[in-house]
């Protein structure tokens, strides 16, 4: 399916860690593994609360921070997918303690949300959030969270 090498972990303004590496590389190929899908070039950018929010603000024109954020790029080429996903580690913190679990835990969690977005998920309308919310709880579970 897909090799490590299509999986770039990258860190903007914030400090650069290899268990949160392994953390992303070993639950993103999980989920690659589980949905079959293929990945051409997936980006993992770990970041600030300022970092994110100045994304948020430019491409979704929302002046405020954000927990995470996914793009999904089409490339004409059906032999797999191209995207990023943009994680506030500062809000994911903040979040997991707040919600009284590591930030490991925290970061599986927000790291399948950005994935089913990068397969077309989305939470907008109820039974959308219901069918996304069914996909994540059981990658989840797989992934003992």
């Amino acid at each position: 399916m897909m090799n490590r090498s299509n999986i770039n972990i990258l860190y903007k303004s914030v400090r650069p860690d290899t268990s949160l590496d392994r953390l992303a590389i070993k639950t993103l190929t999980k989920l690659i593994s589980t949905e079959k899908v293929q990945f051409n070039e997936l980006n993992i950018l770990f970041s600030s609360d300022k970092f994110i929010k100045s994304l948020n603000r430019n491409f979704r024109g929302k002046d405020e921070t954000t927990d995470i954020l996914t793009f999904y790029y089409e490339t004409g080429n059906k032999s797999g997918l191209m995207g990023d996903i943009t994680v506030s580690l500062q809000t994911a913190r903040r979040q997991a303690k707040e919600l009284g679990h590591g930030i490991e835990a925290e970061l599986r969690i927000l790291l399948v949300h950005g994935f089913y977005h990068l397969l077309g998920f989305d939470h907008v309308k109820n039974k959308d959030y219901l069918a996304m919310n069914k996909k994540e709880s059981s990658a989840l579970k797989k992934l003992g969270v």
